[in-house]
């Protein structure tokens, strides 16, 4: 059938603790599976860190909007506000980049904003409620690193805009040597972020495995499917998001 993944080679990139979907997706579709995680998340354990967080979450009750960048945003945001408020307040208006942080809001308790079924950083910026933010204090619930644009973009209409570092992205350390000995030829390579595709393109060049490269990648966004092609790799696809339906239906038509 057309896009089918039967017997298809797909070698998946997520962190451990979040690829467990994908997979059972991509082998339902009838694909081979096989995941080398290209990313892990470190919680922040340095007592400068640990303060700073303590501090925006104490003082949580003075910000009018709240963003949550991922869902390991709002894992360990989260239970840092539970800690501190046992009763969140009535002020900060939620808001989540992507339909799984928003899902993972939701199922804290915590309703969310959003104006598509699938929020990017560019969507979130075009949504009413945040075009006349002078003044306003917003928090940023993030990762240490990654994107400047919804600060920025913020920070330039008027607002105070605050980050609450949480966690660090690495490389897992075992990541080149899996790569090395991994024995397959994918057909498709799938990447869910900036980070995770250089990471793999890192562990190529550290495994001497540079035929990956002309496999087809399945990427989040337009954006990271042009990182992905000033990196080498010869065959980038892009998703519409970084949800596994989109991530899906992209691998499919690169594939058929």
């Amino acid at each position: 059938m057309p896009g089918s993944l039967y017997g298809k080679r797909i070698l998946t990139t997520r962190p451990t603790h979040q690829s467990a979907n994908w997979c059972a997706q991509l082998q339902a579709a009838g694909a081979q599976v096989d995941n080398i995680p290209m990313l892990a998340i470190k919680p922040l354990r340095e007592a400068s860190a640990l303060q700073a967080i303590k501090s925006r979450i104490l003082s949580f009750d003075q910000v009018q909007e709240a963003i949550f960048v991922s869902q390991n945003a709002v894992h360990h945001g989260v239970d840092w506000l539970e800690d501190y408020w046992p009763q969140l307040p009535q002020g900060p208006h939620y808001y989540a980049i992507g339909s799984a942080t928003a899902k993972a809001l939701q199922a804290r308790g915590i309703p969310c904003e959003q104006n598509r079924g699938h929020m990017t950083s560019e969507d979130l910026l075009t949504l009413p409620s945040l075009q006349q933010v002078t003044g306003h204090r917003i928090l940023i619930f993030c990762g240490i690193g990654g994107r400047s644009l919804i600060g920025n973009t913020l920070r330039a209409r008027g607002a105070r805009v605050t980050y609450c570092a949480l966690y660090r992205r690495t490389l897992p350390p075992c990541a080149p040597d899996a790569l090395a000995k991994y024995p397959a030829t994918p057909d498709a390579i799938s990447v869910h972020s900036g980070e995770s595709l250089a990471n793999l393109a890192h562990c190529i060049v550290q495994s001497a495995r540079g035929q990956l490269r002309h496999a087809a990648l399945v990427c989040p966004s337009a954006r990271v499917a042009k990182q992905a092609r000033a990196l080498g790799f010869k065959h980038p696809h892009s998703a519409q998001n970084a949800s596994d339906k989109a991530m899906l239906a992209a691998l499919r038509s690169a594939l058929d």
